[in-house]
């Protein structure tokens, strides 16, 4: 059984409305990043809104640009293990790969002023976010199945309208799904009314389901930044950053029946995208050892493109493999993620080290998807999943660096994010939609726990840090009320290394 009756409304408009692909997950993919940087700025677990003299703390918060006496140059590699696990009533699974990038490229030029006054230019590249993880997941046998869904969706359209001689993918009432349902032997025609459909499975029949997905790609940044310096007192900042994102995913879902046969649904998503936006912030030294900050970053612009690939792997009735056409399905749209608050408060301990802790607030149900136009009312209710389906982020952040010598720093960092989506959410596809992957996941928390330990040579600095991101997630195949989620939880080990020189 679907889980909202809002489902049915969905469906409903589906069949009125421009065909759409996109909804709320695919804006909050584009929305959330991860906690990349310099080795110094991951060491004390990016808690830097009150700090600067770091790269990354310029993304974080441009006047921290100001805090620079002299000019720099770094570069940061990161190595990550990615470990998923899964459990699925009773059923447990993992995967793991390893993965190597850039997550800083950086110059600042520090511009000569007087002891009023002084001021900062920044190039910066930063890698936000990496998609790269590969999982699998299966369960035990259960009278839920994806050929439920499939004929639930079919409800309404004549057999006549998924036959091969009409064309059914160039039917633009007609979901993908469907076809390939109806191709697949996966649903029949009910005889208990007009157009209305029925799993090909028994009453009583069980399956047992299995995922496994494989994705890729990052959210990259380019920045220019400028800050300035008034009498050591107050720092503020400004910058202009570009963003491109590109993500994949091919997964697999499928079923084994009870009486016999399986299926199995392939899936590929390709997308492309590019943004930009501002950020505004201001430290405050009101005494020597206090430090005060906020940064202000506006929504991403974001222009996207995706394309859509599926096959269907049946044995049946018959056996045999049905793909949509070749050209795959495709779509151009415009994604609006929520604005960023952060605040910060940092004690400066001497010459022997500092505490700094951060508050950080976005309001994911503020995300808007728009056509090619800006016109949000077309993806009306996408964006009414947005609010119904969507929560405020907070994240808390604390980082310490204690110096050992005046040559070595040692770093501790800790944070949690709260969950973006809510816990009752779920995906509804348009009943027109050339989208064929139900699935989704639902956030439950994610913490990070970094370690770091920095050198410092004449101009020369070396810096190394740890950082374990553990995410827990639900994950659903698909909609339906009965289902239990498994739990998935991701692990990142990254260890990046940091190498800069000041002059």
């Amino acid at each position: 059984m679907i889980k909202k009756s809002l489902l049915s409304l969905g469906l409903l408009l589906g069949f009125v409305a421009v065909i759409h692909a996109q909804d709320e997950f695919d804006a909050l993919k584009a929305s959330q990043t991860q906690l990349k940087g310099t080795a110094r700025y991951m060491g004390m677990g990016g808690a830097f809104t009150a700090l600067g003299g770091d790269a990354s703390a310029i993304s974080l918060n441009p006047a921290g640009l100001g805090v620079y006496r002299s000019s720099e140059l770094t570069a940061t590699l990161n190595m990550m293990n990615n470990s998923s696990n899964s459990t699925w009533k009773g059923v447990t699974n993992s995967d793991n790969n390893i993965f190597a990038h850039f997550n800083n490229l950086s110059i600042v030029a520090t511009i000569p002023g007087t002891d009023q006054y002084s001021s900062a230019l920044s190039f910066t590249f930063d890698r936000l976010k990496s998609f790269n993880r590969n999982g699998v997941v299966s369960g035990a046998n259960q009278l839920s199945s994806l050929t439920d869904n499939i004929a639930y969706r079919t409800g309404g359209i004549p057999e006549s309208a998924l036959q091969s001689s009409n064309d059914p993918f160039n039917n633009t009432s007609i979901p993908w799904i469907s076809v390939l349902g109806y191709e697949g032997y996966l649903i029949n025609p009910s005889s208990s009314g007009t157009n209305q459909w029925t799993t090909l499975l028994g009453t009583t029949e069980t399956v047992r389901p299995s995922y496994s997905y494989s994705e890729r790609g990052y959210i990259d940044q380019y920045s220019i930044g400028y800050a300035g310096n008034i009498s050591n007192i107050v720092y503020l900042g400004a910058s202009i950053g570009w963003q491109s994102l590109n993500y994949s995913l091919i997964s697999n879902y499928g079923e084994t029946f009870g009486s016999g046969g399986s299926m199995n649904l392939r899936n590929e998503i390709y997308t492309t995208g590019s943004g930009f936006d501002v950020k505004l912030g201001v430290i405050v030294r009101p005494v020597d050892f206090l430090r005060l900050g906020f940064a202000y970053h506006t929504p991403m612009f974001y222009n996207m493109t995706d394309n859509y690939y599926a096959s269907l792997n049946y044995d049946t009735e018959r056996k045999g493999t049905i793909s949509t056409p070749d050209e795959g399905g495709y779509s151009k749209y415009k994604v609006q993620t929520p604005s960023y608050y952060t605040f910060g408060l940092a004690a400066v301990l001497g010459k022997k080290g500092i505490l700094s802790f951060d508050y950080q607030y976005q309001d994911f149900t503020t995300m808007k998807l728009k056509n090619q136009d800006g016109d949000s009312q077309s993806f009306e209710f996408e964006n009414e999943g947005v609010k119904a389906n969507m929560k405020s982020v907070s994240s808390f952040k604390v980082g310490g660096e204690f110096r050992a010598t005046d040559n070595i720093a040692l770093r501790l960092g800790y944070n949690y994010i709260s969950p973006a989506t809510k816990p009752d959410a779920y995906r509804v596809l348009a009943n027109n939609s050339v989208r064929t992957d139900s699935e989704y996941f639902l956030d439950v928390n994610t913490q990070n726990f970094t370690a770091g330990i920095g050198f410092r040579y004449n101009n020369w600095n070396f810096d190394l840090a740890y950082v374990l991101s553990n995410q827990k997630q639900d994950f659903y195949p698909y909609d339906d009320i009965n289902l239990a989620p498994a739990r998935l939880t991701t692990h990142n080990s990254n260890l990046a290394f940091t190498i800069g020189l000041r002059y």
